[in-house]
């Protein structure tokens, strides 16, 4: 069994490896990869680096749309690059590969260090961690170009701190623990609720006096609060929140529990870590229902697996429920787009991942016939490089290039255009104004105020380019506006099949 378990680990990491570098001998493949707010990222990182500060639209529009360290972190290598739009792009790809492949060994080291008395150990994590590293939507999510790969580091990092001290707890931990904390949420602000977490677990099943636990969690998180102050200090004074215009904007269109229904089939994916469900799927009732009663089966079989877990393996359980429910009441009930929910759960992934390798070599053993092994274990095989021969077909495809190419083709760069979503083209078109307010301030107050139309003629933009759906903007009255948009601009181009619709300010010339 042995030896067939290293060659099963030597695939799963090959294939990880594979997928991630796969893309660095192929420029459009590589670029390609980069999705819609990675290329956000990427402009205001790529701005900050040209001393422009964080900012879009050729640094004349200031914004805080993003996730500050990747940003700070990704401003390095466009410095060091002086600004080169794909060599930049290179050498991010790198990063993000080093970032996920320390990911998945810290989380095989995590696995050892929780499981050592555990006689499958060495099973479990190497499992985890392997499988974790080759799955395809795990590996789209670390080469997205966003802070996903690196936050999930860091809440590899974060756990293995809090779960792995055995020694007491003292004054200056707390303090270190706390700025590390800090660090965590300014990698993404959501770590909110994983601070949340190690503070409730540290405080309910810690090992000291309750009294001495509770001056150490409000040590440790008021230390985490003010190593995020800056950010939070910058947000207020300069765009009037500490939230991030980003989620300002999301909030605008957010519907109380619109996203209760995609959360099952979310976590479903994530346990089985290696196994997407389809997008077009996971709306569908009865998928629902099933990842309903898989994620009430799991509960059930939990419950039973307490009385047998170590302290250690119950306070992991405890810190990752809690983050769970977190995220699920925040994304649930309070915040729209569905289709961002998988990205945003990615941190949950790798503890996930060893509760799911824990259960698999566990009902290994009792699988009867050695035939049936290895039939379950091609079968799994095939899935991983069937998924990754999806991916690898793919990868030429991108929702927003036809975007960029018809602009890179037709418009010349001195040319102001706008459009909706702007992360791609604004990232290669610099004169980009966004118009969704995620990273442009006046286009959110805009919209607040149903007064986009009018913000478009104020800034004397020549072209609007989008996905086809832009094109009803002057096919269409548009009640909510108080401009016609039709009486300034033409509907220039309208393909449907390419998905792409350009309008043009009249009596402009192409």
């Amino acid at each position: 069994m042995k030896k067939n378990f290293i060659i099963l680990i030597i695939i799963l990491i090959g294939t990880g490896l594979f997928s991630r570098l796969e893309p660095l001998f192929d420029e459009q493949r590589m670029l390609k990869t980069v999705s819609e707010d990675g290329y956000l990222m990427m402009t205001i990182a790529r701005n900050m680096a040209l001393g422009l500060s964080m900012s879009t639209a050729e640094g004349t529009i200031p914004t805080n749309g993003t996730q500050p360290l990747t940003t700070f972190l990704w401003a390095g290598v466009y410095w060091l690059e002086n600004g080169d739009k794909v060599g930049s792009i290179f050498w991010i790809t790198i990063l993000e590969f080093l970032i996920a492949t320390l990911a998945a060994f810290l989380l095989w080291r995590f696995g050892l260090s929780l499981l050592k008395e555990r006689p499958n150990h060495n099973y479990i994590s190497s499992l985890a961690a392997a499988t974790w590293y080759a799955s395809p939507f795990i590996s789209n999510h670390t080469m997205n170009g966003l802070e996903t790969g690196f936050y999930g580091l860091m809440a590899i990092l974060a756990v293995m701190i809090v779960i792995g001290r055995t020694k007491p707890w003292t004054f200056s931990y707390s303090i270190l623990l706390g700025a590390f904390l800090g660090l965590v949420f300014w990698t993404r602000n959501d770590a909110s609720f994983l601070i949340l977490a190690i503070c409730l677990l540290h405080l309910f099943m810690g090992e000291n006096k309750f009294w001495q636990r509770f001056w150490q969690v409000n040590i440790m998180g008021i230390t985490s609060i003010l190593v995020a102050t800056p950010w939070l200090i910058y947000n207020k004074l300069n765009f009037g929140s500490i939230m991030p215009i980003s989620g300002q904007a999301q909030a605008l269109t957010a519907e109380l529990g619109q996203n209760l229904s995609a959360l099952p089939p979310i976590l479903v994916e994530y346990f089985f870590v290696f196994l997407p469900i389809p997008n077009s799927l996971q709306k569908l009732s009865p998928v629902i229902l099933l990842c309903v009663a898989i994620l009430i089966g799991i509960f059930f079989i939990l419950l039973r697996l307490w009385p047998c877990l170590r302290l250690q393996e119950r306070r992991l359980f405890m810190l990752t429920a809690v983050y769970i429910t977190g995220f699920s009441l925040f994304y649930g009930l309070y915040f729209g787009a569905a289709h961002f929910l998988s990205r945003y759960f990615f941190p949950l992934s790798p503890f996930l991942a060893l509760l799911w390798a824990g259960i698999v070599v566990w009902a290994w053993q009792y699988i009867p016939w050695q035939k049936l092994k290895y039939l379950a274990a091609i079968l799994f095989i095939a899935i991983i490089l069937g998924l990754f021969m999806r991916n690898h077909l793919h990868r030429n495809s991108h929702q927003h290039f036809q975007v960029k190419e018809w602009v890179e083709q037709n418009i010349p760069a001195e040319t102001w255009i706008a459009a909706v979503q702007t992360g791609t083209l604004g990232y290669f078109h610099d004169r980009t104004i966004n118009l969704d307010g995620k990273v442009n301030p006046e286009a959110l107050e805009a919209r607040k105020q149903r007064q986009v139309f009018q913000y478009i003629l104020d800034r004397k933009i020549e072209y609007l380019v989008d996905w086809v759906g832009l094109a009803e903007w002057v096919e269409k009255p548009h009640g909510k506006e108080s401009v016609v948009l039709k009486n300034y601009f033409e509907l220039l181009v309208k393909d449907s099949k390419q998905n792409l619709a350009v309008l043009r300010r009249k009596n402009s010339e192409l």
